[in-house]
């Protein structure tokens, strides 16, 4: 395979507060393992990037012609894969800051969910221009969850100021989104960027959906499970028999 596709995401921002959560301090751990085992398996020592040229990047990776073959684990492997140690550092200080804040609000076990469906459901927006046009490059790393994590911190804190680098004023979390949709349309406008535009609008529109979604959701969830009837048990079965032996006799005695 000889083209490649990679996914950057770029600048960094300080935002997070308090200490690391337990979802995004195993997703940056998972992160990192999976790119040491990168380096150990097929680092190709003296170039700037690891390419997908081995076996095991190329299984894991996502791939459209793959996935149409049935590799449909691949928007869910890819993301734990990066090109090199910038492409893992940019996406895992993103991660790190917007991360905690995130899954405060929504709680470890839905951040997990979060996570995998911004990644997983974004990547396959790839498969629009493998469609339109027949492209078939690989995409790797974790640029569409992590820029969901970003989209969701903004719904969840839009006023909230941040210092992205290199500015040197804050700007709030609802400019920065707006940022990155401008740089990554530039992006898809010029010619030969390895950039995944697609994957990371992708992330992006998924994240939006979810969290203004979300708690409709669970608001009608809750409504019907109050509406519908709790089903008994045989304890409920028994009582209400019980119950009704005593209306009975009282009912018995009134009219005597």
């Amino acid at each position: 395979m000889t083209s490649h596709y990679y996914q950057e995401s770029s600048g960094f921002s300080f935002a997070s507060r308090g200490r690391i959560t337990y979802a995004t301090q195993r997703l940056i751990l998972a992160n990192v393992i999976v790119f040491g085992i990168q380096l150990i398996l097929h680092i190709p020592f003296g170039r700037g990037q690891l390419l997908p040229d081995s076996y095991a990047t190329n299984y894991l990776m996502f791939h459209p012609d793959h996935l149409m073959q049935g590799f449909i684990w691949q928007p869910f492997t890819y993301m734990f894969l990066h090109a090199g140690l910038l492409h893992l550092f940019t996406n895992m200080l993103g991660l790190f800051f917007f991360g905690p804040d995130v899954e405060r609000v929504l709680s470890t076990r839905q951040f997990f969910r979060f996570y995998f469906l911004c990644g997983a459901l974004g990547v396959l927006a790839g498969l629009v221009p493998y469609f339109l046009n027949g492209s078939t490059t690989p995409i790797i790393g974790a640029s569409g969850a992590t820029l969901g994590v970003l989209v969701a911190f903004a719904i969840a804190f839009p006023d909230r100021e941040i210092i992205l680098f290199p500015l040197p004023f804050p700007i709030n979390a609802r400019v920065i989104v707006i940022v990155f949709v401008v740089l990554n349309l530039l992006d898809a406008t010029r010619t030969g960027s390895n950039v995944s535009v697609s994957t990371h609008l992708g992330g992006m529109t998924v994240a939006y959906v979810y969290m203004k979604l979300a708690p409709r959701i669970r608001d009608w969830g809750d409504s019907m499970l109050k509406r519908r009837p709790r089903p008994k048990n045989k304890v409920d079965a028994v009582g209400e028999a019980v119950d009704n032996i005593f209306k009975f006799e009282d009912e018995r005695r009134r009219r005597k």
